[in-house]
């Protein structure tokens, strides 16, 4: 997928932003470095801002400046005396800042940086704007107004809070998988990290899923010189055609049909995703599994052809191949539980 040899060239199939992605996103899981220096940096920032010491203007401090808009995601306070609590900038009263909350207010604001405990002293809003409000500004004033009225000060210093955890403590894995999200969780791909096949075999499975094996048609979207034709029927060699449509792979397909697992023929990742995703989830992870041994068996055959020339020489091989490398599988299995 990434790889580099001295000068030679290499086919990058897929793009780093879905490599880094979690798994149960529908990702590869890689460790992005950068983002994880940020969620590791962050973690200074956690115990400076919930801690005793004041570090505001020393040089270390600014140094952490960097991270703090990625910090910001998950940061909310707690408040009791309101002096260390932005009254704009922080989320302390609702689930976002009050600058998103009442912008306009926020906008013609005379001073953006007060503290909760600068607006609220003495009981009453000092709030100072630098003009007169018009008629929607003053409906967000009253309505920011009946808010504050809610609010009570007391003694004692300000805490920080970490809404990406349920304990609200900061993590570095929860701030690492916002910076990584991807969107709706898969389903097909969380069971995929589950299957008991080696893991060579899953992620072939996640890019065969993305359509991004080395197909003649994806190679050639990459400049590739060779032909785009299928070297065992003359078709055009897409993912869809080396895995389910060509010859070879329609008759392993066949032959599993009868199976009632499975029970039909598929000629797309598509319709085996639908396949898979209508069946009982007790008999998921084994359907998989059978998928898996059969698609692997059905790519090894391919490239075996491609790069070795090897002829099949009765389509019986492929369902033998099949069964063979479900057995070793099923064997590596039984012993990892022994030990």
């Amino acid at each position: 997928m990434w790889k580099c040899t001295g000068k030679k060239r290499k086919y990058h199939m897929v793009k780093w932003d879905a490599l880094i992605r979690p798994k149960d996103f529908g990702g590869l899981g890689i460790l992005d470095v950068r983002a994880m220096n940020v969620c590791l940096v962050a973690k200074w920032l956690d115990r400076l801002e919930n801690g005793p010491n004041n570090v505001s203007g020393s040089q270390f401090w600014s140094g952490l400046l960097g991270v703090r808009k990625w910090f910001q995601w998950g940061r909310a306070m707690k408040v009791r005396s309101g002096s260390q609590t932005s009254f704009w900038e922080d989320v302390w009263l609702g689930d976002c800042a009050l600058k998103t909350q009442f912008h306009n207010l926020y906008n013609f604001c005379s001073d953006m940086n007060v503290t909760v405990a600068d607006v609220l002293r003495a009981g009453t809003c000092n709030l100072k704007f630098r003009r007169t409000l018009i008629q929607h500004e003053l409906e967000e004033w009253e309505n920011l107004s009946d808010i504050l009225e809610s609010v009570h000060l007391c003694e004692g210093r300000d805490e920080m809070l970490w809404l990406l955890e349920s304990k609200r403590r900061y993590s570095t894995k929860s701030l690492y998988r916002m910076m990584t999200f991807g969107g709706v969780k898969d389903p097909i791909m969380m069971e995929v990290w589950k299957c008991k096949v080696p893991l060579k075999i899953q992620i072939f499975l996640w890019m065969a899923c993305h359509d991004r094996i080395q197909s003649a048609v994806q190679l050639r979207k990459r400049n590739w010189a060779g032909a785009k034709e299928c070297k065992m029927c003359g078709a055009v060699e897409t993912t869809d055609h080396i895995l389910f449509t060509c010859p070879i792979a329609v008759f392993l397909w066949v032959f599993l049909k009868e199976t009632p697992i499975l029970g039909s023929v598929p000629s797309s990742i598509v319709e085996l995703e639908l396949i898979f995703l209508s069946r009982n989830h007790r008999f998921q992870s084994v359907l998989l599994f059978i998928f898996a041994g059969a698609l692997w068996a059905i790519w090894k055959m391919r490239n075996d052809l491609v790069f070795e020339d090897k002829v099949i020489a009765s389509p019986t091989m492929i369902i033998h191949k099949t069964v063979v490398l479900l057995t070793h599988w099923k064997q590596l299995l039984d012993e990892k539980k022994m030990k």
